[in-house]
C-alpha cells in the first residue's frame, strides 16, 4: 500500500485538519479533495468558491505541448498549474501518455524514434513542473479498447506488450526517475461497473512487474444504468461492494477521476450526485474526486441524452442545477463571508454551548484566535467533534485558548489547547 498516499488522505472524513486562511472549495478542510477540470483560458472566476482542486482537460496533454516535434509550448498548461499554485490548491497533471493526447506526427516515427521522443516530453515535463504532486502517467490503456498504440510505434518503444502490459510498466518507471516524490496514477475507464476485472488485473499485472504505481483513477462515468427500462443511477451499495472489491484486489488506493453524469434530465443528474458523492467522500481508501468540467457545455465530454451536446455541467447559465444544490447541501455551503472577517460579534458569542446535530450531516466550523482573527475551517459531524479535531490537529502550534464557530448558526465555543 502507497504511504504517498496515505500520508495525504487521512483514513476518515472527520480526520480534517484547520485549512488555509481563506476557504478553498466546497470540500475545504475535508480529508480528500473535490476538484473538477478546466478547459483552455483563464481558470473561471469562480472556480476556487466550489473546487480545492484542478486537473487540466486538455491543456497538458503531448498533443497540445508539442505540436511541432521538438517545440513545447507550456503556455497553456501554465495557467492551471499556476492557478494551483497561487490558491494553494491540488493540481493534477493529465497526462503524459493518453492515445487522446498523442501529437500527430508521432504516427511516421519508428520506434526508436518514438522512444526518444518519449524521452524528451517526460523531460521536457519535468524540467517544467519538477514538483507535480499528482501525475495521470498512463490513461485508458487497457486492451479492450486501447487505442494508444494506433497508427504508431509507443507500445513497441516502451518495451511491448507480451500480455504483460510493458510498455505502461516502463512510462511508470520512467516518471519515478523524474519524480520521486509524486503520486503516480494509472487512468482508466468503464472499470468500476463494466470492466472491473479487466482494470483489476491491469494494475495487478504493472505492479508485479515492478511498476511504481501509487493510485488507480476510476473515471467514474459507467455508474449510469441504461436498458430497457428508465435510466437510472448505479446503485450506491453496489458502488461500494465494487470500491471495496477494487482496492481489496489491487492494494491500492483509489481516486474517481472523471465523474460527470452527462444527462440533461436534471432529477437524474441529482440523484446519482445525492447517491454516490457520500460514497466516494466517505470511503477511506478514496483519495478524492475530480468532477469532467462543471460548466454546462464547457467540457469535451458528450451527453448521453443528446450525443450532440455536453451537458454534465452543474451550471447553466449562470444558475445552479438541482445537481450543484444539492452539493452546497452536503457540503453545508455558504458563502464565505467571515475570510475578512476579524472580528467575532459579540451577538454571537455563546462560550460553552453545544450543537445537537443529525449524525450524518457534515458541518462547517471557523476557528480562531482570542484577537478575532480567523485561522481556518474544519468540518465535523457535531461541535464536540469539531474541538477534538481542534485540539488533536498538528496544525496549532501555539498553546492558548481558541474558539470554533458554526458557519450555520453562529454558535461560538472556547476551547483550550495545550502544546
Amino acid at each position: 500500500m502507497s504511504s504517498r498516499i496515505l500520508k495525504i488522505a487521512p483514513v476518515a472524513l472527520l480526520c480534517v485538519a484547520v485549512s488555509s486562511v481563506f476557504a478553498l472549495g466546497l470540500a475545504d478542510g475535508a480529508a480528500k479533495f473535490l476538484g473538477s477540470t478546466t478547459v483552455e483560458g483563464p481558470v473561471p472566476s469562480d472556480f476556487g468558491t466550489y473546487w480545492n482542486q484542478i486537473t487540466p482537460e486538455r491543456q497538458c496533454t503531448w498533443r497540445t505541448v508539442e505540436q511541432t516535434r521538438g517545440t513545447f509550448d507550456f503556455s497553456e498548461c501554465d495557467i492551471p498549474y499556476n492557478w494551483a499554485k497561487e490558491n494553494k490548491a491540488t493540481f493534477k497533471f493529465h497526462a503524459l501518455l493518453w492515445a487522446s493526447g498523442n501529437p500527430s506526427w508521432l504516427r511516421d516515427l519508428s520506434a526508436d524514434e518514438a522512444k526518444e521522443a518519449i524521452t524528451a516530453w517526460f523531460d521536457a515535463v519535468a524540467e517544467r513542473y519538477p514538483d507535480l504532486e499528482y501525475i495521470n502517467v498512463v490513461s485508458e490503456a487497457r486492451r479492450i479498447h486501447s487505442q494508444i498504440g494506433s497508427n504508431n510505434k509507443i507500445i513497441e518503444a516502451l518495451g511491448g506488450d507480451n500480455e504483460d502490459y510493458k510498455f505502461i510498466t516502463t512510462a511508470f518507471k520512467m516518471a519515478r526517475e523524474r519524480w520521486p516524490q509524486a503520486i503516480l496514477i494509472y487512468n482508466d475507464y468503464n472499470t468500476i461497473q463494466w470492466e472491473r476485472n479487466e482494470g483489476i488485473d491491469l494494475i495487478n499485472t504493472i505492479k508485479n512487474n515492478g511498476a511504481p504505481v501509487d493510485a488507480y483513477g476510476l473515471e467514474g462515468n459507467d455508474l449510469i444504468v441504461m436498458g430497457t427500462g428508465p435510466m437510472k443511477c448505479y446503485n450506491p451499495d453496489l458502488l461500494k461492494n465494487a470500491l471495496q472489491e477494487i482496492y481489496e484486489k489491487t492494494e491500492t488506493p483509489l481516486l474517481i477521476s472523471e465523474y460527470n453524469i452527462s444527462n440533461e434530465i436534471d432529477s437524474i443528474q441529482k440523484n446519482c450526485f445525492a447517491e454516490h458523492i457520500p460514497v466516494f467522500m466517505e470511503t477511506e481508501y478514496v483519495v478524492g474526486v475530480t468532477l469532467w468540467g462543471y460548466l454546462y457545455g464547457q467540457s469535451l465530454m458528450q451527453c448521453i441524452t443528446n450525443p450532440g451536446i455536453n451537458c454534465c455541467g452543474l451550471i447553466r447559465d449562470g444558475e445552479d442545477r438541482p445537481a450543484m444544490t444539492w452539493l452546497k447541501e452536503y457540503f453545508n455551503f455558504q458563502e464565505d463571508t467571515t475570510a475578512r472577517d476579524t472580528t467575532i460579534a459579540d451577538s454571537t458569542i455563546a462560550i460553552g454551548s453545544s450543537l445537537h446535530l443529525q449524525a450524518n450531516t457534515l458541518q462547517a466550523y471557523d476557528v480562531f484566535d482570542l484577537n478575532g482573527v480567523r485561522l481556518g475551517r474544519l468540518r465535523a459531524y457535531t461541535m464536540d467533534e469539531a474541538v477534538s479535531i481542534l485540539k488533536n490537529t498538528s496544525d496549532i502550534k501555539v498553546q492558548g485558548i481558541y474558539m470554533l464557530r458554526s458557519v450555520k448558526n453562529g454558535t461560538v465555543k472556547q476551547v483550550r489547547i495545550a502544546r
